[in-house]
């Protein structure tokens, strides 16, 4: 069979739609001064044992420290950091001037305020075409709830332009924002004072801690630093469109037990966020959350944190599809 001629500009765009992150690949040369390169050719190979690849081209100005390095981190951007992705994109730039870095358990470069990173060990080089591929094994790790920066047909893409496209949308109030925020495993519920009755945190938009007509602002006004970056469902009822994230939650003096039991300190709580209390995730209270949609959205959280393989729930009330969002990045 003969193969077709393969044009590598219209191949580089076809491999283009796939959507992916960007990450910072760092190592030491010889002498202890930091290398880096942006890459989105980055995957998990295995968790046991833990390993993971990325693929560095032949060209590139850090391939031979590379090949011989005894080990290099995996930095995976936030979504704020696409300076920082294109700096150390090009050529003949001082990387390392603008960007804050540590060293963790192999010495490699580790860059402050990622999304997440992984300090590995060199396990294996493989050659492959115009490509190296290098496989770590994993020794140390850390991730954040930060929303990742992403990357598809040559530009980046924003996981934020759901919510934009929600909040510039509701003109009508007809958009209700719920969030699962989790914190040591509880999930942060508001009471309702009269009947005891328990819902998710909710606004007409997610909004900032600094807008405080707005469900992250109405949690701060209440010491709850929030974060709902992940997006988990949306569907219609009869009443209005339902949008729930999923994030973090934490108290800002870091109590383990926290009830404030009243409405915020000036009287003035537009989100209904009085009576905020945490209920441990594997024993919450069923039977005292009024809205069936919300037991609904609560017990394939309870099902997918498990697994730590979440998607994303479209439709109605009723009747929708799942689309499965991935692994690894839950809050």
């Amino acid at each position: 069979m003969t193969s077709p001629t393969i044009d590598p500009r219209l191949l580089r765009r076809a491999l283009g739609t796939f959507a992916t992150g960007v990450a910072i690949v760092t190592t030491l040369d010889t002498e202890g001064s930091p290398l880096g390169f942006t890459a989105n050719s980055f995957t998990s190979v295995s968790l046991d044992p833990p390993l993971v690849l990325v693929c560095l081209a032949k060209s590139a100005a850090s391939y031979p420290v590379f090949a011989a390095a005894s080990s290099f981190a995996v930095n995976i951007l936030a979504e704020s950091q696409r300076e920082t992705s294109n700096s150390f994109a090009a050529r003949g730039t001082d990387k390392f001037s603008s960007v804050t870095w540590d060293r963790k358990a192999t010495g490699s470069p580790v860059l402050e305020d990622v999304a997440s990173w992984l300090d590995c060990a060199m396990h294996e080089t493989v050659e492959a075409g115009d490509h190296l591929i290098l496989i770590g094994r994993v020794l140390d790790y850390a991730y954040t709830d930060e929303a990742p920066l992403g990357y598809c047909r040559g530009a980046y893409v924003s996981f934020d332009l759901v919510r934009e496209a929600l909040e510039a949308a509701d003109r009508d109030g007809r958009v209700r924002v719920g969030a699962i925020l989790e914190r040591n495993r509880a999930l942060l519920f508001a009471e309702d004072a009269a009947s005891g009755a328990l819902a998710l945190p909710s606004g007409r938009r997610v909004g900032t801690a600094g807008e405080p007509d707005s469900l992250l602002g109405g949690l701060a006004a209440q010491g709850i630093a929030a974060r709902a970056p992940f997006l988990f469902a949306v569907f219609e009822d009869p009443r209005r469109q339902q949008v729930f994230y999923r994030g973090s939650a934490q108290v800002a003096d870091n109590r383990e037990n926290y009830n404030p039991g009243g409405h915020n300190p000036d009287g003035h709580n537009p989100n209904g966020l009085a009576g905020l209390a945490f209920h441990p995730l594997d024993d919450l209270p069923w039977a005292r959350i009024a809205d069936p949609a919300e037991t609904a959205v609560l017990r394939r959280y309870v099902r997918e944190r498990e697994t730590d393989y979440f998607g994303i729930y479209v439709g109605n009330a009723k009747t929708g599809a799942l689309q499965h969002a991935g692994s690894g990045d839950k809050a």
